[in-house]
């Protein structure tokens, strides 16, 4: 027999506002995502304009490069929720106070002499099968030619070779009398004329012989001027007929069986270095990511600075005029829809302030550690955890990784994201540590400057950073090298 019975039970748990879930989604926007973020908001709320100055009795701080990030001052709070200990930025700035001008502070956007702007970049461009179709509609073709031709543009891939065999391509077509596999040379042959030079070949073989023909007939010029024909013949003849050779790093060898003397044939592989192997990609290139910094990190009067960019900090403000109606509205409905958006437009403001303020403290604190960076690059980099910065600021480490994720900086060392600075740490000879990121460049750095005919050997390179205080296994060296996408000794050797 079952008993019903009312119990009380007391219990706590963290309500998630929608107030907080703004501030917290803020902190997560990249600069790109900030800027429709505040179009979107000026468009649906009339009360929030673009403009400079104090908002209806608040300070709020929509630039932390005009306010040199020094403003604690908080919005009145008529009836305004405040935003939780952990999102808000506090008065971090007097952590600073004592800290030596080797360190870093705010700087004013009119003071930076950098000289990078930011450019809306607008580009019409063909995809190659856009290409070459266009370059097939200029000549004139029967439609048999014209089908065949289309159907073989069709298989050429992204890096401009033919994937199909010609033998494979003949049940595409069905044409009386039916097609054959010489006619569909035929029209590959026409193609292959086509620009990007190489495109349409069926191997690397063909495509550099292409490529090569094109400069003998002078249709396209070689990238090494005033070559002597010899070498071009000397070139032609090594992929031709001696294709297997091309990897041979032994030069006497190579002299002996292609007959040449050994200027000649050094000027011959030089010039079959500059042949693209994969010529499609000229006209279809990876995807490039454009992004704007969040921050600018610069030196000054001997001393560092770090500022927020105009494109984090918006110059937002409440309308003065609807400020000045609220009281005169004579509907509740009126009155409702005023204060209703005058109230979503201040924790708006409020977010951002937030967000900008967290960000250039998160971001002060990390290039304090990583002052090397700025000074040597990569190779002065130091062990970095997302515990380290949330214990500095304060925050949870989550807060840490939303505040870095797709926000980017732009340093004397290049444009990085945040979350580059973070890094592991390595045990070293002199017991402080390095970062893996360190220990990758000076592998990278050692690599670049080898001897291609004696290329450094992965322990050679164990004990070289030894000597510069860094103690890694060689299977640490061989680890990053792979990291790198840096092939080992042997199949580095280059006689040539």
């Amino acid at each position: 027999m079952l008993n019903q019975s009312l119990n009380l039970r007391i219990g706590q748990q963290l309500s998630m506002t929608p107030q907080l879930q703004q501030a917290i989604r803020m902190l997560q926007l990249s600069t790109i995502e900030l800027q429709e973020e505040v179009q979107e908001i000026l468009e649906s709320n009339p009360l929030l304009e673009e403009g400079e100055g104090e908002e209806s009795g608040e300070q709020t701080e929509s630039s932390s490069t005009e306010k040199e990030a020094k403003t604690t001052d908080t919005p009145s709070a008529e009836s305004e929720q405040k935003i939780p200990d952990e999102l808000d930025s506090g008065n971090w700035e007097d952590s600073f106070d004592d800290t030596p001008s080797s360190m870093l502070s705010s700087s004013s956007s009119g003071e930076r002499d950098d000289n990078f702007e930011a450019h809306e970049i607008h580009s019409v461009s063909m995809s190659l099968h856009e290409h070459l179709t266009w370059q097939l509609d200029g000549i004139p073709l029967s439609e048999r030619d014209y089908t065949i031709s289309i159907s073989l543009i069709d298989e050429i891939n992204q890096k401009g070779y033919l994937e199909s065999s010609l033998e494979d391509m003949l049940s595409l077509f069905d044409f009386d009398p039916i097609v054959e596999v010489e006619e569909i040379t035929t029209q590959l042959h026409q193609i292959q004329q086509f620009d990007p030079p190489g495109i349409g070949a069926r191997n690397l073989r063909e495509c550099l012989l292409i490529q090569l023909r094109q400069i003998t007939s002078g249709i396209i010029n070689s990238k090494i001027p005033d070559l002597d024909p010899a070498i071009i013949k000397l070139a032609l003849k090594w992929v031709e007929h001696n294709f297997d050779l091309i990897s041979e790093q032994n030069i006497k060898l190579l002299c002996s069986k292609l007959k040449a003397n050994e200027n000649t044939l050094t000027q011959a592989i030089a010039l079959i270095r500059t042949l693209d192997p994969h010529p499609g990609e000229q006209i279809e290139p990876e995807k490039v990511d454009y992004v704007i910094p969040d921050l600018f990190v610069h030196k000054k009067d001997g001393h560092w600075e770090i500022e927020l960019t105009s494109e984090t900090s918006p110059k937002l403000r409440i309308s003065p005029f609807y400020e000045g109606i609220k009281g005169q509205a004579k509907s509740s409905a009126d009155k409702e829809y005023i204060s209703s958006n005058i109230q979503e437009a201040r924790w708006f403001l409020k977010s951002l302030q937030n967000r900008n303020e967290t960000l250039f403290k998160v971001a002060s604190h990390i290039f304090q550690v990583q002052l090397g960076f700025l000074e040597g690059g990569a190779e002065k980099m130091k062990a970095l955890t997302l515990r380290t910065i949330a214990e500095a600021v304060e925050m949870h480490e989550s807060t840490i990784s939303r505040v870095t994720t797709n926000k980017y900086v732009q340093t004397p060392q290049g444009l990085f994201e945040l979350k580059y600075f973070f890094s592991s740490q390595l045990t070293t000879t002199d017991g402080d540590g390095a970062s893996a990121t360190a220990v990758r460049a000076m592998i990278s750095k050692i690599i670049k400057g080898e001897d291609p005919a004696k290329p450094t050997s992965d322990n050679r390179i164990t004990q070289l950073l030894a000597e510069n205080g860094v103690k890694v296994a060689r299977r640490t060296v061989a680890k990053y090298r792979d990291i790198l996408s840096i092939p080992p000794s042997n199949e580095r050797k280059r006689a040539l």
